[in-house]
């Protein structure tokens, strides 16, 4: 605890051993919480658009895991505030969706090691968090329903959009055809650069009788 306070004063050569102590716990963290995320026996199983994107939130969960143990191994005293932030974040804040919360939190823990001096922690958190949101969100996971689709007509309009996806290096995670209501729903993956109305694009060439009204959702 001592040696993280001290730290937190000076900038000497012989910090450096703190400075990759705290990159490599960061590392680890996002490493081992990367392989819980996408354990074969959950992520082969996802469905939903929710469940697709719930490894981006345990990523994030892990990293600030390991941020608050370093605030507390140098502050011990700590952990009932940041214990009762993280309560006050859960039931009196509307953060939007569990990623955002993440984010939140993150930020919330690089504000505390700032107040309390653990300069070293608090800058290299920053940029790894940074790094990992950049890369976590340069892919958007999108849902789209495309409705009203002759029954006759879907298992070749369900080829048609699927095409269209894999020409564009789309990633395709999951289709789900429905007979009855004549629909067929897509779940995949596109650069976070392209935005609706560019995806909606790219399905104006499909012949018009395979195409059908297209609904949106997008994590």
């Amino acid at each position: 605890g001592t040696g993280w306070k001290a730290c937190g004063a000076r900038n000497k050569d012989t910090d450096w051993p703190i400075v990759l102590e705290i990159l490599a716990s960061l590392c680890l963290s996002a490493g081992l919480g990367f392989a819980i995320a996408y354990h074969p026996k959950t992520w082969g199983k996802a469905a939903t658009l929710e469940e697709f994107d719930q490894p981006k939130i345990f990523i994030m969960y892990a990293i600030v895991g390991s941020i608050v143990a370093e605030i507390v191994r140098a502050y011990p005293e700590m952990a009932f505030v940041i214990f009762g932030i993280g309560g006050l974040l859960r039931f009196r804040t509307d953060v939007g969706p569990a990623r955002d919360t993440g984010r939140v939190i993150l930020a919330t823990l690089v504000g505390l090691c700032c107040g309390l001096q653990i300069y070293p922690v608090a800058l290299i958190s920053t940029v790894f968090g940074w790094v990992v949101i950049y890369l976590l969100e340069s892919q958007v996971t999108h849902r789209v329903i495309i409705k009203g689709i002759d029954k006759d007509l879907l298992a070749e309009a369900a080829e048609a959009y699927e095409e269209v996806l894999l020409e564009n290096a789309l990633r395709v995670m999951s289709q789900k055809k429905n007979f009855v209501k004549g629909q067929v729903a897509f779940v995949f993956r596109a650069p976070g650069r392209l935005d609706r109305e560019q995806l909606e694009d790219l399905f104006k060439d499909i012949p018009p009788k395979l195409q059908g009204a297209q609904d949106w959702e997008s994590a």
